[in-house]
């Protein structure tokens, strides 16, 4: 069993060098290994010096942020938190997130058992999907700042039960929950090589085909908005370049995948004059 609060960081950054100048094509071409920072969003912007190419990892976050401005919740080592300062090349918003997240599900999903269902929750969640509960295992934040594109990703590795808050606690889970031991530096060496794959492929044809396969959401009812709209209903399909198809009350919708957003239902104890939430 993996222990994170005293381990040695020391050698990963020699060890990610090595995978990265083994790789065909690598997305990054500089590493820098840090014990702790605030965010690694925020060091990666520090270390890249205006230039792509550059892998952050930390040992521990104590400020991670997810998407709309929330609190990515770390613990203490429990995680894996890392920022790819990354070349988008051709890829408009909607492909640079689906290459990525199918980059880091294929990664994840190769420490997993086959028993254990990985789900792609779209648009920037890896999911376990538990009979009607998607429990969240890793996210990804992609961001524009000072012109650099950032990828942050974070992986839950050993948190349990206890280690949630009230808000999360139905709703996270991480490897040692499920009963599996992972190392971080070997999960980060497979997350670099599986995002030089798909960056370097950018085939559309094999990313719907991926997407499809592990679609989390499919034949499940999920709201999302569009131009100020909510709609309700069964997901169809989701084609992550292009649209979300959508059976309604009112029969089937289809909703552009730049112009739309996922939001999700709070609980009683979430729930303060408004019943909807942007999703994480």
């Amino acid at each position: 069993m993996y222990h994170f609060g005293n381990e040695d960081i020391s050698s990963w950054a020699a060890r990610i060098d090595t995978v990265i100048g083994r790789t065909p094509y690598p997305v990054v071409q500089r590493v820098v290994v840090v014990e702790s920072t605030d965010s690694t969003q925020n060091a990666a912007i520090r270390f890249a010096q205006g230039r792509p190419g550059l892998l952050v990892v930390a040992s521990m976050q104590k400020n991670g942020r997810g998407s709309f401005g929330r609190r990515w919740h770390d613990g203490e080592r429990s995680t894996l938190p890392c920022t790819f300062v990354v070349d988008p090349g051709c890829k408009d918003a909607p492909m640079l997130a689906a290459c990525v997240a199918c980059a880091v599900h294929e990664a994840v999903n190769a420490f997993l058992p086959r028993a254990i269902q990985l789900g792609i929750k779209w648009p920037n969640d890896l999911v376990i999907r538990d009979e009607t509960v998607d429990r969240k295992i890793a996210g990804i934040l992609i961001e524009q700042q000072q012109g650099l594109t950032l990828v942050g990703i974070g992986v839950n590795c050993t948190q349990t039960q206890r280690d949630w808050s009230q808000e999360y606690a139905d709703r996270a889970v991480s490897f040692l929950g499920l009963g599996v031991s992972v190392s971080r530096l070997d999960l980060i060496c497979r997350i670099v090589e599986s995002m030089s794959q798909w960056f370097h492929a950018c085939d559309r044809e094999a990313i719907r085909s991926y997407y499809e396969l592990h679609n989390a959401m499919a034949g499940s009812r999920r709201v999302f908005r569009h131009n100020n709209r909510l709609y309700e209903g069964i997901v169809e399909h989701i084609d992550p370049l292009d649209s979300i198809e959508l059976s309604t009350d009112e029969g089937l919708c289809t909703l552009p995948i730049a112009q739309t957003q996922h939001v999700r239902r709070l609980s009683n104890d979430e729930s303060s004059g408004s019943e909807l939430r942007a999703d994480a």
